[in-house]
């Protein structure tokens, strides 16, 4: 059992990274699985996870045949030659919208808004006419071959701080995004795309509520770009969302992608209480919309985010290699056996792969070497004095042995001039071509670290994990209008 100090977020008493709250709240990790009650009683309601269905705005399948044309990932994913591609995708692709570009004059929030208010007039995007949830499938192929299944649905959560209650970050964020998605959302009046939040659902009771749903034909299926297949369905069924709604109040969520798209929606709800006063629990910004899924099913897959480093002409790898193996024994694969290049990665990745969850292991290929290294460290017990200003359930990751010591202490570098990559075949390339001097290929955590982690009121290290598929963006919008009223069906 992990009890949380009672304080408040950004006290000074706080320690560095911690998560302060405002009541005792105890969580505790199962056999892998995440539960979490307050010791209070008074305000409950603050602490449960209020879902509420929505009204929700979608492009128009009449107009729209195939929302392939039209969806990307979330924002954060897209790099500046994707954002080029998505645009002559279609003149309505939703990129216009999320990672708009200054034009005709106005600023690029100011155009993302008059896109958004034009494809709404001329109906190609349209709104619900009743409240719903929107059940939402992904069928993907994993990097093992593996086909699999991800289920669970985008409904409206009321926000509440995080690590106060029942939504609990696992990352770290910064400032510059939370104030670029602020801006965008500030001129749309919009959530654009979902956060991606888990609960534990051990005995699947919400997935037996949602098959509860009459089998009809969802109102998108399209393939994305990788592949993976998506399925959204609609409903309004009362007697389902009341279900959910009861289910769910009792589940904490763990937020999986989308930290600074929460930040950003408490920041926009804490300024739309100060211009509309008379505000109630009702408010439309008092709610963020959310993709939820269950943190037990087979679709939950994380890959590492690995690192790409440029380093000076004065870097010298051999004293490099000296201090590393004052801590780490080196295992080679080298280039110039019978196997080539080629043979020595796919050794270098198996060998990778089978320390995974046994111990710190680390892959590192530095470029202009005829080799790839898989570092594991010499004595686990000192991991404590290498790591000594991170808590104990941090530096169990591989990430932060990585971040915390090799590049920030070893090589003197921040965060932000590291690069960061998902797929290890592509962070190699980058050092093959010159364009990055090391590379550094990590193992994914497991979905119990991350639980440990959260549940100790800390937050992992900046991209410490990479969801896998990404939920698409493009499948709901939610409009905040501040003359509506959410929760017509309280029950």
């Amino acid at each position: 059992m992990v009890k949380r100090n009672t304080s408040v977020l950004g006290d000074k008493g706080s320690s560095p990274g911690k998560l302060g709250i405002t009541k005792e709240v105890y969580l505790f990790i199962d056999k892998g699985k995440l539960s979490c009650y307050s010791l209070f009683s008074k305000r409950v309601e603050y602490n449960m996870a209020v879902i509420r269905p929505f009204r929700g705005l979608y492009y128009n399948p009449k107009n729209i045949t195939d929302l392939a044309l039209v969806s990307t990932p979330p924002y954060d994913i897209i790099a500046p030659e994707e954002k080029v591609r998505y645009k002559k995708k279609h003149p309505c692709n939703i990129i216009r919208l999320i990672l708009p570009e200054s034009m005709r004059g106005m600023d690029k929030y100011q155009e993302a808004a008059s896109f958004l208010q034009k494809w709404e007039k001329e109906g190609i995007l349209v709104r619900e006419k009743n409240p719903s949830i929107y059940p939402y499938q992904q069928i993907f192929t994993s990097p093992s071959g593996e086909t699999k299944k991800r289920e669970g649905f985008v409904t409206l959560v009321k926000l509440e701080p995080l690590g106060a209650g029942r939504i609990i970050p696992h990352e770290q964020t910064t400032p510059k995004p939370v104030e670029d998605r602020l801006k965008l959302m500030e001129a749309c009046g919009a959530n654009l795309s979902q956060i991606f939040a888990l609960y534990s659902d051990p005995s699947g009771e919400i997935d037996k509520i949602l098959n509860e749903l009459p089998t009809i034909s969802p109102r998108y299926e399209f393939r994305d770009d990788d592949g993976v297949i998506h399925r959204l369905w609609q409903s309004d069924e009362q007697e389902i969302i009341m279900q959910l709604k009861e289910k769910m109040q009792l589940k904490p969520l763990l937020i999986a992608d989308g930290h600074h798209r929460y930040k950003t929606a408490l920041i926009y709800r804490d300024k739309m209480r100060k211009h509309n006063p008379s505000y109630e629990a009702r408010s439309p910004f008092e709610y963020t919309m959310m993709y939820l899924t269950p943190l037990e099913g087979e679709g939950i897959l994380i890959l590492p985010t690995h690192r790409l480093i440029t380093l000076s002409n004065s870097f010298i790898p051999s004293t490099f290699y000296s201090t590393l193996s004052e801590y780490f024994y080196f295992q080679c694969f080298e280039f110039e056996d019978q196997y080539g290049e080629k043979g020595a990665r796919g050794h270098f990745f198996k060998a990778l792969d089978e320390n995974k969850g046994k111990r710190h292991a680390l892959g590192l290929y530095i470029g202009g070497d005829k080799r790839y290294l898989l570092l594991t460290l010499k004595e686990e017990n000192k991991v404590t004095e290498l790591l000594r200003e991170y808590p104990r359930v941090l530096q169990e990751l591989d990430v932060t042995l990585l971040d915390g010591f090799i590049v920030n202490k070893l090589l003197g570098l921040s965060e932000g001039e590291v690069g960061l990559t998902k797929d290890r075949d592509e962070a190699l390339e980058n050092v093959h071509n010159s364009k990055f001097t090391i590379a550094f290929i990590l193992n994914p955590p497991h979905i119990y670290q991350v639980q440990k982690v959260a549940a100790a009121g800390e937050v992992m290290p900046r991209k410490s994990t990479y969801f896998y598929p990404k939920v698409a963006t493009g499948l709901v919008i939610y409009k905040i209008l501040t003359n509506e009223e959410i929760g017509l069906l309280d029950g």
